[in-house]
């Protein structure tokens, strides 16, 4: 057997899939993050925990994978030795730092604030100065750990650092470097920072950039020497896997994030205010989203806080009406990205009264994200992108509630492909690279599957339109409102 990993760092679990020649999937495994406390933060003040942040090492990804790639070894799906490639890939807007030894110099920290940064960057160099926060997260850096910082050797994002530490390549990919049509950062930026050549160059997604390491190998339970492709970001790759990379397609991952990206043959960050970020893809190809950060977690959100499980609150959701009795649910839980940049926002029930009860909020819940994409799919419009076809992944995609509604909404047949889209498509890129097939295309002919397709509901549309209406409504009301605080 013939067999490529493609490894996925997302944003709440770690995953790994192993799939054989023909695309099909052998073995799958995950696991959540733990979250560490840097060294010297979390004590005691004034007898109650300090808020300095937490984060993640970087380190334990490795490790975690090695440990879901031993789990799958054990149930015998297939060996060590048939192994033929590695491909990662991982969310963005972080930064890992790394020393000129190959060393971290800190976690990754969660809910550091770069915002001053950013801002700083944009004024004195535009808005492509900052692709992904690499640049302010690394001026975030410099000023969190200035005695670190002259040991500072390279800034990577997630993915660069897989693939550095997988294959000792320093590299970045066209989804995760710069996004300017050149693919080079705007000039002076990481001079200003203090640290210019530090950013790594950016290669194909497809590119082999070395063989696994000894010691990763080891880490990882396979064999030193295998060739180790570029894969890319997350988004990037979950488009290839899903199967939308022709121009006017469109993935919609339904993870905890809920992201729709539109591919594009031009750069569609020339009008960033317009809430879709885009970044390189395939060649003469941009990528193009519209991100609802933590949309795909609101209903399991919800059910930590009232209990029950997805299969029966989906159930019992049916026999509410559409417009859920009056609830109004705004998806703002980390704030809004598309089609507006409310960073601000908030979420919130609205329309609640005695009789509310726990379907109607369930099924409200759905509601809400699905009118968020409404929104978005208009702003799509706008730009010329989204008119093909809409392939759906992530957990979301399993409920067929959901899907049904949003589907309806988005005025769009949701074709509902195979789960590990982010590492197929990595593992996507490994196939290609390693001359399997002479290009992604020719590769997802063969890899790519469609389970079933939802097709949108002209009565149910009918039924909701006023009630999205509402929704748009309430949601500048309320964004309005939390403005004058």
């Amino acid at each position: 057997m013939d067999v490529l990993i493609g490894i996925d760092v997302g944003s709440s679990n770690l995953k790994v899939a192993a799939l054989d020649r023909r695309g099909r999937t052998v073995a799958r495994g995950q696991r959540p993050y733990r979250e560490i406390v840097p060294s010297g933060y979390g004590t005691m003040i004034g007898g109650a925990q300090s808020q300095r942040p937490g984060g993640q090492d970087p380190e334990g990804w490795i490790d975690t994978a090695g440990d879901i790639i031993r789990e799958m070894l054990a149930t015998d799906a297939f060996r060590p030795e048939d192994v033929r490639g590695v491909a990662p890939c991982a969310r963005g807007s972080a930064g890992v730092f790394i020393d000129d030894e190959g060393q971290i110099l800190a976690p990754l920290e969660s809910r550091v604030d770069t915002r001053p940064h950013h801002a700083a960057l944009v004024e004195r160099f535009g808005p492509e100065s900052d692709n992904r926060g690499l640049a302010s997260a690394t001026l975030a850096f410099k000023h969190r750990y200035p005695d670190r910082f002259p040991r500072l050797a390279h800034a990577f994002m997630i993915h660069d650092f897989l693939v550095y530490r997988l294959s000792g390549a320093v590299a970045t990919d066209p989804s995760s470097g710069p996004r300017r049509p050149e693919r080079t950062w705007p000039e002076g930026v990481w001079e200003y920072i203090g640290k210019p050549g530090i950013a790594p160059p950016m290669r194909a997604h497809t590119d082999i950039v070395g063989t696994l390491l000894p010691e990763t190998a080891r880490r990882l339970a396979l064999p030193e020497g295998i060739p180790v492709a570029n894969g890319g970001h997350d988004g990037a790759c979950a488009n290839i896997g899903a199967g939308a990379y022709a121009i006017g397609s469109v993935c919609v991952t339904m993870g905890t994030n809920v992201v729709a990206r539109s591919i594009s043959d031009f750069p569609a960050q020339q009008i960033p205010w317009m809430g879709i970020s885009a970044y390189h893809f395939l060649p003469g190809r941009w990528c193009c989203g519209g991100d609802a950060g933590y949309a795909g977690a609101t209903a399991t959100w919800l059910l930590g806080l009232i209990g029950g499980d997805h299969d029966a609150m989906t159930e019992a959701a049916r026999s509410v009406p559409p417009g859920s009795n009056g609830i109004t649910f705004l998806p703002f839980l980390t704030g809004q990205i598309a089609p507006h940049r409310r960073l601000e926002a908030r979420g919130g029930y609205l329309g609640l009264n005695p009789g509310t009860d726990r379907a109607a909020l369930y099924r409200g819940t759905l509601e809400g994200v699905s009118y968020l994409y409404r929104s978005v799919r208009l702003r799509l419009d706008e730009l010329g992108l989204g008119w093909g076809d809409w392939r759906v992944s992530g957990g979301g995609a399993q409920n067929p509630l959901w899907m049904e509604i949003m589907a309806s909404l988005v005025e769009r047949p949701f074709h509902i492909g195979e789960s590990d889209e982010g590492s197929r498509g990595a593992a996507m890129c490994a196939a290609v690279g390693l001359g399997w097939y002479p290009d992604i295309e020719s590769c997802g002919a063969e890899w790519i599957r469609t389970l079933r397709v939802i097709s949108p509901d002209r009565d149910l549309l009918d039924r909701y339109l006023p009630h999205y209406e509402r929704y748009v409504r309430l949601a500048d009301a309320v964004y309005e409102e939390e403005q004058k605080r």
